[in-house]
C-alpha cells in the first residue's frame, strides 16, 4: 500500500470494509438460514427476511461507495479504462440487489405460503451468497490489479 495515492488507498480501504460488513450480514443471514424450521414456517420465514435485510443494506452501501466518484470501481476505471471486469463488477451489483430483493419480497409476501419451502428458500440463499463471494473476489482481483494492494483479508 505504500505507494498508491492517499485517494485510492481510501478508496480500496472502504471497499475492504464494505466487504467485511456484508460478510457479517451475510453471517447473521446464514445464521437464520440454519435455525430450525420444521412447524415454525411463517415464523422461519420472518427471521430470514428479517436479516435478509441487513444483506440489502450493506449491499447498497457498497455499491454506492465503490461506483461512485471516488469509490474504488471508479478509481479502478480511471486507471485501467473500461475492462470488462469492471463492467462485470457493476452488472453483479445490479443482479446482487436484484436477487436478493426478490428473495426478501418472496420471504415478505409468502411468509404463509406452503409451497415457498424452507428447503427452497435455502437453497436460494446459498446461492446468494455463493454469488456474493464471488463478486468480492472479483473486486479484490481487481483492486489488486489497477492498484497492487491486497484487500482480500486475512490468510
Amino acid at each position: 500500500m505504500a505507494g498508491a495515492n492517499p485517494r485510492v488507498k481510501e478508496a480500496a480501504a472502504k471497499a475492504a470494509r464494505d466487504h467485511e460488513e456484508i460478510l457479517r450480514a451475510v453471517h447473521r443471514f446464514e445464521a437464520a438460514l440454519a435455525s430450525p424450521a420444521p412447524g415454525r414456517e411463517p415464523a422461519w420465514k420472518h427471521r430470514a427476511g428479517a436479516s435478509l435485510v441487513g444483506v440489502l443494506d450493506s449491499l447498497n452501501v457498497h455499491r454506492e461507495s465503490a461506483e461512485n466518484e471516488g469509490g474504488v470501481i471508479a478509481e479502478a476505471e480511471a486507471l485501467l479504462g473500461r475492462p470488462p471486469a469492471l463492467a462485470v463488477a457493476r452488472s453483479q451489483h445490479v443482479r446482487l440487489l436484484k436477487d436478493a430483493g426478490k428473495l426478501l419480497a418472496d420471504l415478505e409476501k409468502r411468509r404463509e405460503d406452503p409451497q415457498l419451502t424452507c428447503e427452497a428458500v435455502r437453497e436460494r440463499a446459498w446461492d446468494l451468497a455463493l454469488a456474493l463471494r464471488n463478486h468480492q473476489a472479483l473486486e479484490a482481483d481487481l483492486i489488486l490489479e489497477a492498484f497492487d494492494l491486497d484487500i482480500g483479508g486475512e490468510g
